[in-house]
């Protein structure tokens, strides 16, 4: 079966003429913000993933160096408290916002990798590490929350129009990086082993300092509206205005939770790839592209499946499938390397639900008023849980380091177990995602579910007392397509 059967080309342009155009500044906004999301999926691919752990192994960085500077950004991240105590006072916060966002992705990518040139001593090299990106994150992190709700205004009210939106943001964010990342993984595999190969990634993180100036003078173009007043904040409010609202709370409690599974092994699994597995920079790669492939052919699946289970729903179905993959990863060796492929294939596919949903969750039940404040609240409470579950991580990885031990037959590498520690909270996660949905939905979006589920009671037992015959004439109301679909 062709792959255009799968991907409808029709219904993505359809989506696209009603999400983006020039003709309004909320549409406007929309469009800016797929072109920054673009850019910004070009440049993510030289400073995250597996080539920022290449840069950290190309500089002497053990694996318990690489979780040290994995978890910098989560202990930074405190300093969110006082971000709606600054932002608050700031009417017109455009520039500040995009000048902090210079000065993060200088210090990021311009400062360390200059600094290894100049430290040589590899323990030296992780202590100024943790130095320049600690200040580059803590004073990213009073101003990020702004950037959120700056942008938050171009996000279509309408649940349908929103879930489009979100989508194809992923989507074509999802080709940019992949095309990308492809393309340079060949390179760089071309020119392993050589003196051209760290060259190469130093290079290609300067065009990336470069490609975020043109994100930056993208966003520079978007309309900032006038913020709703907000009566006099204190710190203490960050903490406390978020338990005023129930659902918001609940949505709050899921996302800390994913932070801390997601993170257990992030960065670290990486490393284990690269440096135990030795799977090339092409292998990997591949893989990543591979996750753009499953997204094209099952996104709109997934757009009914989230308007049939809601997104919380839909967010635990696709935890409790992703599971078993975890054992796999767990008893993972050279000579069964070769389920690698399919195995990152059902893991793609159920990352494609668990991106659709999260990206929505914390905008869900999001109040309006204070928006700075619930934001900050978000983003303290997530990298402090992702920090959690990156010590945890780099505690049990570091147990043998880079050494393996004897375990049911094979050798056996620490980081190993984060992947069954992983399964197990995946477990307890996704159950009560499947089960408690109610809890964490938006009341109109519950009553518009439930509606929806007894038209098709009603449809079955209609269908179950019509002669066989007759039952295609039967009026269908999901027969006819949304226009995303």
């Amino acid at each position: 079966m062709k792959l255009r059967r799968f991907i409808d080309l029709q219904a993505i342009k359809t989506s696209m003429s009603d999400i983006y155009s020039t003709k309004n500044d909320e549409a406007k906004g929309r469009l800016i913000s797929l072109g920054s999301a673009l850019v910004a999926a070009f440049y993510n691919v030289f400073i995250t993933g597996i080539f920022y752990t290449g840069f950290l192994s190309m500089y002497g960085i053990s694996i318990t160096g690489v979780g040290i500077v994995t978890f910098i950004p989560y202990i930074a991240s405190c300093f969110s408290l006082f971000s709606s105590f600054i932002l608050e006072r700031i009417k017109k916060r455009k520039w500040v916002l995009l000048g902090a966002k210079i000065y993060f992705y200088a210090m990021f990518i311009v400062a360390t990798t200059l600094m290894p040139q100049f430290v040589l001593d590899p323990d030296k090299r992780l202590i100024w590490l943790v130095v320049i990106l600690f200040l580059a994150y803590s004073v990213y992190a009073l101003f990020s929350p702004g950037l959120t709700a700056w942008f938050y205004k171009f996000y279509p009210a309408e649940n349908n129009r929103r879930t489009r939106y979100i989508v194809l943001n992923q989507i074509f964010s999802s080709i940019m990086s992949s095309i990308i990342l492809l393309l340079s993984g060949v390179l760089t595999d071309a020119v392993a082993g050589s003196p051209f190969q760290e060259t190469l990634i130093l290079v290609l993180r300067y065009v990336a300092f470069g490609l975020v100036l043109v994100d930056v003078g993208m966003q520079a173009c978007a309309k900032e509206y006038p913020y709703p007043p907000a009566p006099k904040m204190k710190l203490k409010h960050v903490f406390t205005l978020p338990f005023k609202y129930k659902k918001f709370l609940f949505c709050m409690l899921m996302m800390f939770a994913w932070n801390f599974i997601a993170n257990l092994n992030n960065g670290l699994w990486n490393y284990h790839l690269l440096n135990h597995l030795h799977f090339s920079y092409t292998l990997l790669n591949f893989v990543s592209v591979l996750y753009t492939i499953v997204l094209l052919c099952t996104n709109t699946v997934w757009q009914r499946i989230l308007r049939r289970f809601s997104w919380i729903k839909t967010f635990g179905l696709a935890l409790l499938f992703f599971i078993p993959t975890e054992f796999y990863m767990f008893v993972i060796n050279p000579q069964n390397a070769w389920l690698f492929l399919p195995m990152c294939f059902i893991q793609h596919l159920m990352n494609v639900g668990l991106n659709f949903s999260y990206s929505n969750i914390l905008y869900m039940n999001l109040p309006e008023e204070n928006s700075t404040a619930h934001i900050a609240f978000n983003t303290i409470g997530c990298n402090l849980f992702a920090f959690l579950g990156m010590m945890v991580g780099t505690f049990v990885s570091s147990l043998t380091g880079d050494n393996t031990f004897p375990f049911l037959g094979m050798q056996m590498y620490s980081v190993q177990f984060t992947t069954l520690l992983r399964a197990f909270f995946m477990t307890i996660l996704g159950f009560v995602m499947v089960f408690g949905w109610r809890a964490f939905t938006r009341d109109e979006d519950v009553k518009e579910i439930d509606e929806q589920e007894e038209i098709r009671r009603k449809m079955k037992e209609q269908m179950k007392q019509t002669p066989t015959r007759w039952r295609y004439h039967l009026p269908h109301p999901f027969r006819k397509k949304h226009p995303a679909q």
